[in-house]
């Protein structure tokens, strides 16, 4: 075996060397590129999850504004002695439906409920069961 004048190793060592000193090099290439893609794609899929998270907040707004325009759709279909059967006049209605009336008409139930002689207080079998809010009644007459 004779030494190759330019390194001082033999052609078969050389050639070996070569190839490790290649190979190491690939992988610090793609080690490399993994780092620099991460960091780009880091700040991009934080932004995505960013727009998702806006969009969904978007399409529940939209579901919740259709959810409101359907019951007061339902409520401005009534008559009028049907809604002050309800405890709302007829003015009333966007202001209930946006959840701004629930102490009028809570007070209005509890004397509502004491006129018939179902005191909330006195625990009589008639109210064991929980009353169901004026939003709650608006969405199930709105569904």
């Amino acid at each position: 075996m004779f030494a190759d004048d330019e390194n001082g190793l033999p052609p078969d060592e050389w050639e070996r060397a070569q190839q490790r000193i290649i190979g190491r090099a690939q992988a610090a290439r793609a080690r490399a590129l993994r780092e620099l893609a991460r960091a780009v794609l880091r700040p991009v899929a934080t932004l995505a999850a960013a727009a998702a998270a806006t969009a969904g907040k978007w399409w529940r707004a939209y579901a919740l504004r259709r959810e409101r325009n359907a019951a007061v759709r339902e409520l401005r279909a009534l008559d009028d002695r049907t809604l002050k059967d309800i405890g709302i006049s007829r003015s009333e209605i966007d202001w209930v439906v946006d959840g701004q009336d629930d102490t009028r008409l809570r007070d209005a139930t509890i004397a509502a409920n004491r006129s018939r002689g179902r005191d909330p207080a006195a625990g009589t079998a008639a109210t064991s069961r929980p009353q169901p809010s004026a939003r709650q009644l608006i969405n199930k007459r709105a569904a």
